[in-house]
């Protein structure tokens, strides 16, 4: 790498710290009580905390802190405007979420709450991919990696889930189609859940190509089959990868192989984006993956972004609740992002995600081809 790694953190975003249950509306307690026990069998809802807590991003700092990167830059985000908000979001949904500004409350009964600091995190939240594409756009990196919460890719765009506010990745991605020139984007969003908002906010754009790598529904939030891939102009500009759960390190690494090089190729972005979620890491105890999975993967993207669109690569955090896990998983794609090598990859004996990923491939074959006679070179 010519040019450092850009790390995008703002301890205001800490300040987003919903808790707690909501004794105004116990039948939304009840079904989160469910959702828990349903996701999370071994969890105790006597000790039960809200996941999306202030920890995960501390976990993550501390130990890069700890363990420095060579070639690593610390960057502060600037907070999103409201007109860039309004490129993902309907005006009516940011001034509702504006609202809140130092107020507290549950917006769904999917746990999605804010606390007095949220909206300033959520703020800082979506301007830190801003951030990250200006800093491209000019030359100062290549690649990026936004430290953020509250997440983003369940956010509709009138509609807050999923411990989402804003939509930032799609804020991000629409601030690229802009800055860079009416860009083709492409993402991959690897995250255990299926990003539902992202997809429905670009299901009708062929500018913006994404593939979701997930477990299947009927897992959280039930959507990202194999049938949804786009609707009017943007048919075949969505390909969903559902898994079993339980998948690791291998069925990601074919999902890299069999859909996201062979559709980059064909699509040529102009910039990849990636909503790097690690709750698909084993000690989140629903899939098998590990950090040597997630550093095999952003290295084969560096090298995809290299080949495609001169290493232009930006990541954002989506999930993941398990503070070592996040720790290792961030500390080892990090590493992967500034060129390090990258340990052995754990594999397991069998891994019943990759058969999903054969069937996807198969299923999506014909939409990636197309890809190139549809994309001008």
């Amino acid at each position: 790498m010519t040019t450092p790694i850009f790390l995008y953190y703002d301890a205001r975003m800490l300040g987003h710290n919903p808790h707690g249950w909501d004794p105004g509306n116990p039948e939304w307690s009840d079904a989160v009580k469910a959702m828990i026990a349903l996701q999370y069998p071994d969890s105790s809802l006597a000790t039960y905390t809200h996941p999306e807590r202030p920890e995960r991003l501390t976990a993550i700092v501390d130990r890069l802190y700890l363990e420095p990167i060579e070639g690593v830059r610390w960057m502060l985000p600037v907070a999103a405007s409201t007109a860039q908000l309004e490129r993902a979001h309907d005006a009516a949904y940011v001034a509702y979420i504006q609202s809140l500004d130092n107020q507290s409350g549950w917006l769904a009964k999917d746990t999605t709450a804010v606390s007095p600091g949220s909206v300033a995190a959520a703020d800082l939240a979506a301007g830190s991919g801003i951030s990250a594409i200006d800093a491209v756009a000019t030359g100062q990196t290549r690649r990026a990696f936004c430290i953020v919460r509250p997440p983003g890719h369940h956010a509709l765009a009138d509609r807050a889930m999923g411990f989402c506010l804003y939509n930032n990745m799609a804020v991000t991605a629409a601030h690229a189609r802009k800055v860079l020139g009416d860009a083709r984007i492409m993402i991959w969003d690897w995250d255990m859940h299926h990003g539902n908002g992202t997809q429905a906010i670009f299901y009708a754009d062929p500018n913006v190509l994404v593939v979701d790598s997930h477990c299947a529904a009927p897992f959280y939030p039930g959507t990202g089959l194999l049938a949804e891939t786009g609707s009017g102009a943007g048919v075949g500009y969505h390909l969903n990868v559902p898994l079993p759960k339980g998948f690791g390190n291998a069925a990601l690494l074919e999902v890299f192989e069999q859909v996201v090089s062979p559709a980059a190729r064909a699509f040529r972005p102009d910039i990849l984006l990636i909503s790097n979620g690690f709750d698909c890491h084993y000690l989140d105890m629903t899939c098998a993956m590990d950090e040597t999975g997630y550093a095999a993967i952003t290295q084969r993207m560096c090298t995809l972004a290299d080949e495609l669109c001169d290493g232009r690569l930006v990541m954002l955090l989506e999930g993941g609740y398990n503070a070592q896990a996040l720790a290792d998983s961030a500390h080892a794609v990090v590493g992967a992002l500034a060129g390090n090598a990258i340990p052995a990859i754990n594999v397991l004996p069998v891994d019943e995600g990759c058969a999903a990923v054969t069937e996807a491939g198969l299923f999506h074959a014909g939409a990636i081809a197309s890809l190139g006679h549809r994309v001008a070179p």
